[in-house]
């Protein structure tokens, strides 16, 4: 078990509004590219920075599932009362209570580097979403050390997760920079 995973006593600063408009939610809704009426699985979601702008989102035909390993985090998602749209689900990352062909988009946000198994908590991925099912990863960008985020040696290359990612069956079909601290990929099932 690695132990960088996010100290829940820090989860306040997760909904800073320098935060949102930093990493703009709404931004990587639109890069994910599903529409409204679908599923979405916010893997990681700790407090719920990404789960209420995706709710809204996917309006009151859609779903998001808000699925963290932390019950402290999640408990403190359902302290803000989300919406009925929003199923709340405490997961292992390689074994989540979610049908098979389910998910029409995933989302994790400053997670990647986090996965004790990354290619098992891909193949997960791959089970959970529907066939061309979609695949949004941000994460930290291990090219300078910030003030905020995991240390350099948690980080992991852009370069290294298309790698992972094209081995696990996905097709990248975006890979940027997204802000100076983070790089996304946008990717889906073939």
């Amino acid at each position: 078990m690695h132990d960088h995973k996010f100290d829940p006593v820090k989860a306040e600063r997760l909904l800073a509004p320098e935060r949102y408009q930093k990493i703009k939610p709404d931004i990587l809704l639109q890069k994910l590219g599903v529409p409204p009426g679908s599923t979405i699985l916010d893997l990681g979601c700790g407090n719920g920075f990404f789960t209420f702008p995706a709710s809204a989102a996917m309006g009151e035909n859609g779903m998001v599932i808000a699925a963290d390993s932390s019950g402290e985090m999640l408990q403190l998602l359902s302290d803000r009362n989300p919406r009925d749209n929003v199923q709340v689900l405490q997961v292992e990352e390689v074994a989540m209570d979610v049908d098979s062909d389910s998910v029409d988009g995933a989302v994790l946000i400053n997670l990647y580097h986090e996965l004790d198994d990354r290619t098992a908590s891909l193949k997960e991925l791959k089970r959970v979403l529907k066939p061309n099912g979609h695949l949004l990863i941000l994460d930290w960008s291990p090219e300078i050390e910030y003030t905020s985020g995991p240390p350099l040696e948690h980080r992991i290359p852009i370069k290294m997760a298309v790698e992972e990612l094209t081995s696990a069956g996905f097709k990248v079909d975006k890979k940027e920079r997204y802000t100076e601290e983070t790089w996304l990929i946008v990717a889906h099932l073939v």
